[in-house]
């Protein structure tokens, strides 16, 4: 209950995704349930494990049937709640072994539950400003840059699905249309969730094109059993800023491209958080340049003939 309570007030009420929810929450729950346990018992690890982990299984499912989360976020966070939850767990023990009187034990615990809204109504109020995250991904291609040029302002629709089943239900480019041509023309990146509009801002054929983001759809689709999820997280919380291509000429008719894009993510910690949307747009990187690698050797080979 308290979890549950916990993690709608931090994200419905106060609407951060900081630490106050993936570390201070997970932290006080296991804090919580050690030292109900060890109210008038001897402490046995094995038993406390036990119960920390029902209190983790019924916490997400609760989360789950009021729709606050769906099963992809919670796989995603679920390392960095359990590291905490056992952390809580360790510290409780260390207060019940450390201070012998009940009465300042209850006390150090009720301290804890005090701070928890607190450092949520500070994060809120404070937010921290997200950095700007620069991802380059490098591809070789056996195909001259004129005939790579041709499927980097557009190209047509990707048809292969994506690698894996988290992959699936993460936001991935299916194809880019574009209106005109130079700086100024606008693209239409065609996501799993939605469209992403841009502006093209460096146009040099056969060697860069730069765009700005416009806006940046939903960065998932979250799966529940219990019905249709609108969290938070989904809208705004991740933005995509600029990209680029960068065409460089190799020897023997060949091309390497770098595809770059500039993003932040306001979910904390950055630490945590950073190495799985780093992941995610590099998969998406990946997909669209083996797409563009595709096309490109394909008319090098009838060229060829």
């Amino acid at each position: 209950m308290f979890g549950t309570v916990a993690v709608a007030i931090a994200t419905s009420e106060f609407k951060h995704y900081g630490f106050a929810l993936f570390l201070g929450v997970p932290l006080t729950m296991g804090m919580l349930s050690a030292f109900l346990y060890q109210h008038d018992r001897t402490w046995q690890w094995r038993e406390v494990g036990i119960i920390t982990l029902i209190c983790m299984i019924w916490s997400t499912l609760a989360l789950l049937l009021c729709k606050l989360e769906g099963m992809i976020c919670i796989i995603m966070a679920g390392t960095l709640v359990a590291s905490m939850v056992f952390v809580g767990v360790v510290i409780s023990w260390s207060i019940g072994a450390l201070v012998r009187r009940k009465k300042r034990q209850n006390q150090l615990h009720c301290f804890a539950l005090i701070c928890l809204p607190l450092l949520m109504k500070f994060e809120s109020s404070n937010p921290a400003s997200a950095p700007v995250i620069e991802h380059t991904t490098v591809m070789d291609i056996d195909a001259t840059p004129n005939e790579v040029w041709k499927y980097i302002p557009s190209f047509s629709e990707i048809k292969s699905p994506p690698e894996s089943w988290l992959a699936k239900h993460m936001a991935y480019p299916i194809c880019c249309e574009i209106d005109g041509t130079g700086i100024g023309a606008t693209r239409r990146c065609v996501l799993s969730t939605g469209v992403m509009p841009e502006v093209v801002s460096h146009w040099e054929p056969e060697k860069r094109l730069e765009f700005v983001v416009i806006e940046t759809p939903p960065t998932m689709v979250e799966q529940n059993p219990f019905g249709h999820v609108d969290a938070e997280h989904l809208d705004g919380y991740f933005e995509a800023q600029r990209g680029r291509f960068v065409l460089t000429a190799l020897p023997n008719g060949r091309t390497r491209v770098e595809g770059t894009t500039w993003f932040f993510q306001n979910i904390w910690p950055q630490w945590y958080w950073r190495p799985i949307a780093l992941n995610s747009v590099s998969k998406v990187h990946c997909r669209v340049l083996e797409h563009i690698k595709f096309l490109s050797e394909r008319d090098a080979r009838d060229r060829s003939k």
